[in-house]
C-alpha cells in the first residue's frame, strides 16, 4: 500500500501539470488492455519487439531529453507536446522507470505492451497495459498510454482533479 501511495504522489503532480498545460490528443481511449484476440492476431518479428521495448524504455528513462521524448510519443511533437514537456520536466520523473514485460501485435502497425513501473527501483505497478503504434516506419509510445497514466493519477489523486484529462478523451 505504501508503494501505491508513492506512485500516486509521483503521478498526481504530473496530472496536475498536464491539466494546466492543457494537453490534447488525436483521440483514442485510455491505456487499453490486451485481449485474447491478440493471441491469434499476426505477430511481428523480433526486430519489431526490440524496437517497441527500446522506444518504451527510452521514453520513460530519466536520462532521455525532453526533445527526444517528444519524438518517441505519438503526436509528441504536435498535440501532445505540452503534456510531454510537463511530464518530463517534473523532477519526480527521475525516480520512475518502466520495463516492458510483454509485447503482442494485433496488427502490423499496433502493439499491445504489458509493462511495469518502478519507483526508485521498487516495482509499484506491474501488469500495466499500454499501446505502441508504428508511424512512418517507427514505433512510438501511443498518446493514449500517456493519457491513461495521467487519467489514472487524476482519478486516484483525491486532489479534486478527477475525470478525463483535457484532450485525452
Amino acid at each position: 500500500m505504501r508503494l501505491m501511495r508513492l506512485l500516486v504522489r509521483f503521478l498526481v503532480p504530473l496530472a496536475g501539470v498536464a491539466l494546466l498545460a492543457g494537453c490534447s490528443s488525436s483521440g483514442g481511449n485510455s491505456a487499453a488492455t490486451s485481449s485474447s484476440a491478440a493471441a491469434s492476431a499476426p505477430t511481428s518479428g523480433n526486430a519489431d519487439t526490440a524496437a517497441v521495448k527500446q522506444v518504451w524504455q527510452s521514453f520513460f528513462a530519466k536520462t532521455t531529453p525532453i526533445s527526444q521524448k517528444e519524438t518517441l510519443l505519438q503526436n509528441g511533437t504536435t498535440t501532445m507536446k505540452s503534456a510531454v514537456q510537463a511530464f518530463a520536466s517534473d523532477p519526480r520523473v527521475g525516480q520512475a522507470s518502466a520495463t516492458v514485460q510483454n509485447v503482442t501485435f494485433p496488427s502490423p502497425a499496433e502493439a499491445d505492451v504489458t509493462y511495469q513501473i518502478a519507483l526508485n527501483g521498487a516495482v509499484v505497478m506491474g501488469g500495466m497495459a499500454g499501446k505502441a503504434v508504428k508511424v512512418g516506419g517507427n514505433w512510438l509510445v501511443s498518446d493514449s498510454t500517456l493519457c491513461g497514466l495521467l487519467q489514472l493519477a487524476a482519478a486516484q489523486g483525491g486532489s479534486g482533479a478527477s475525470g478525463p484529462v483535457p484532450g485525452c478523451q
